[in-house]
């Protein structure tokens, strides 16, 4: 499989829908979604709340999960709190909504760090084919960095495109836990930061927080691969219990290609009922639905098999 098969996604409803048993679905939406087989095909209304003007604007000022990373530096570090603590906590407890995505707080910056459950599987899937590609994530540590124990190490990431056109992203991250002993990881890692642009991320001044930082695939792909290898620093790596990012399950993979490949919305322009793929705010929508149903433990807890052998490629109809 080449690199444009492996991030093929349907264009239109009708590549979606084409050779397929197409069901209606307007609630319980999620559940139904989960039951698809490969030969049926779901069409749902919209399900972006209309109090939103766009998307875009959902995905920036809608409902999100806030993660519990504690009050100060002093209550992260009393409570020995790590992302998979955070994660296990917010979404155990989901309650039903629409939600955009999940929010913390970092504890030495004055800004909020912001990801979408879409960028976070779309990170460990380009991971992923870098792994069968062989066109692989490379990192450089910056060792003479000094307080690394306290601040956390700095790295240089070059992480490969999902297009055949882009080349490869320059990322520096700053903030990353080194060892798995450093008594202050608690608190370091709710302030990792990247340089790095690709249209996702970048700080954002006028909507909910003074300053605030959205991460993006590339940037998973890169923290996640520091995790999996061992990209040395003060003789450690970057340890597992602190990626503050969810590394989904083989079960969560397979609910979101159905999302791409298998769902389609039916909505209304210029008085004629059309239908389309799933946009990102629905997905991200129906995602956090799926979480809500399944919990923690199924959706981003238990490991089972590595990640090359989740089954990416999209369902085809039968």
């Amino acid at each position: 499989m080449n690199k444009e098969e492996f991030f093929y996604r349907p264009k239109s409803a009708k590549e979606i829908l084409l050779g397929r048993d197409v069901y209606h679905a307007d609630d319980d939406i999620a559940e139904t979604v989960l039951q698809l087989e490969p030969h049926q095909g779901l069409v749902i209304p919209e399900i972006v709340p209309e109090d939103f003007a766009s998307r875009t604007r959902f995905l920036k000022k809608g409902n999100q999960v806030v993660l519990d990373v504690g009050d100060s530096e002093y209550d992260a570090l009393r409570r020995g709190i790590t992302p998979k603590k955070a994660h296990k906590k917010a979404m155990d407890r989901l309650k039903p909504g629409q939600h955009c995505g999940m929010v913390w707080r970092s504890l030495r910056r004055n800004e909020y760090k912001r990801l979408t459950l879409d960028e976070s599987l779309k990170g460990t899937k380009e991971l992923a084919w870098t792994e069968i590609s062989g066109n692989e994530i490379e990192a450089t540590p910056y060792t003479s960095v000094s307080g690394i124990e306290f601040y956390g190490g700095k790295f240089k990431l070059w992480v490969p495109s999902r297009t055949q056109k882009q080349g490869r992203y320059e990322i520096t991250a700053e903030s990353v836990p080194i060892n798995k002993s450093a008594q202050n990881n608690p608190v370091i890692w709710t302030d990792l930061t990247f340089t790095h642009s690709c249209g996702i991320t970048g700080n954002d001044f006028s909507f909910r927080y003074v300053r605030s930082e959205d991460f993006c695939a590339h940037e998973v792909a890169g923290i996640e691969k520091l995790a999996q290898r061992n990209f040395m620093v003060a003789g450690d790596r970057v340890p597992y219990s602190f990626v503050p990012f969810p590394i989904p399950t083989k079960e969560t993979v397979q609910y979101y290609n159905k999302l791409l490949s298998q769902a389609v919305v039916e909505y209304e322009s210029e008085d004629k009922k059309k239908m389309r793929p799933l946009n990102k705010a629905e997905r991200e929508i129906l995602l956090w639905d799926f979480v809500r149903i399944m919990g923690y433990d199924a959706s981003f807890g238990k490991k089972g098999k590595k990640i090359l052998d989740y089954g990416w490629a999209l369902p085809k109809a039968a």
